[in-house]
């Protein structure tokens, strides 16, 4: 049985992508559905586990996945709020300018962008201010041009980090510290979230110290009324007008029904492996015997 309910925006997917823009739309007043495949990350001490996190695997997807020649493999992706990012390192490079062009590289020809760095440059300043970026503008030679400071200072060096860094230096390399997203406030450690644990890449935060789309951008956007999240939903396809121009309804599938959603705007922002099979899954192929086919997720 399926009804349609009818939203202003729909956004698909809680990561960097859709837990970012829904932070910034919440505010609108406009009436937004959050779709999201998975649910929260429980929080609880296998967060910190070693063996739960890369042994066990125990927060990865189980789903199966296959390569061009058919061969199982195992993405190991993640589907909870906050996507990919609840489990990401923190790091959080800008893109060079040269990414924007067209690159050749092994694989083929990667196309232009239809923008430049210098279009995105100024939102790449307001994402570092929404993810709490320290950094130090300067030291890395690769880095483009930036029209204000990262908005916290450098995170400090180990003990044997610093060494290593020092040696370099004296080599006449130029190392540099990595552009991290997190919570940390070194000069007033009694009031830092951070508390500089062993276990930040891979592993999801448990004291909610990662800057991360859970924290940072879904979970204020849901204290507005207009904005509702719906987890543990499966997105199985968009339909579209006639001209194929426009999406005229979302089907998703959650605890075992099927439901249909509609919005002036519709936002897939699932990763780039999952939103391109989102779309492929959308496509209208038709076997002989007229029966649909919808590509699989993996």
């Amino acid at each position: 049985m399926t009804s349609n309910h009818q939203y202003d925006i729909i956004i698909i997917g809680t990561g960097a992508g859709g837990g970012t823009l829904v932070s910034k739309l919440a505010a609108s007043g406009k009436k937004i559905l959050l779709l999201e495949r998975g649910g929260y990350v429980r929080r609880e001490k296998d967060n910190w586990s070693s063996k739960a996190v890369n042994l066990d695997g125990k927060y990865q997807t189980k789903e199966i996945w296959h390569d061009k020649d058919g061969k199982e493999l195992h993405p190991h992706t993640n589907y909870y709020v906050g996507g990919n990012t609840k489990f990401y390192g923190a790091a959080l490079f800008r893109l060079r300018q040269e990414d924007f062009g067209e690159i050749r590289h092994h694989g083929g020809v990667s196309p232009a962008w239809p923008i430049s760095y210098d279009e995105l440059e100024p939102y790449y300043s307001v994402a570092e201010q929404q993810y709490h970026v320290h950094g130090e503008r300067g030291e890395d030679p690769t880095e483009p041009h930036a029209a204000t400071p990262y908005p916290h200072p450098a995170v400090s060096h180990e003990p044997r980090m610093q060494q290593l860094s020092d040696d370099f230096a004296r080599m006449g390399l130029k190392p540099f510290h990595t552009p991290l997203g997190v919570m940390l406030d070194e000069k007033n450690p009694q009031a830092s979230k951070c508390i500089r644990c062993s276990t930040c890449d891979g592993f999801p935060c448990l004291v909610y110290a990662k800057a991360d789309a859970q924290v940072l951008g879904v979970d204020p956007a849901l204290s507005y009324a207009n904005v509702t999240l719906m987890t543990d939903t499966y997105v199985e396809r968009l339909e579209t007008s006639p001209s194929g121009r426009e999406i005229t309804t979302v089907r998703v599938r959650r605890n075992g029904s099927v439901d249909e959603y509609s919005a002036g705007v519709v936002v897939v922002s699932c990763g780039a492996i999952n939103s391109a099979a989102l779309l492929l899954r959308s496509a209208n192929d038709k076997h002989p015997n007229g029966t649909e086919s919808y590509p699989a997720a993996s």
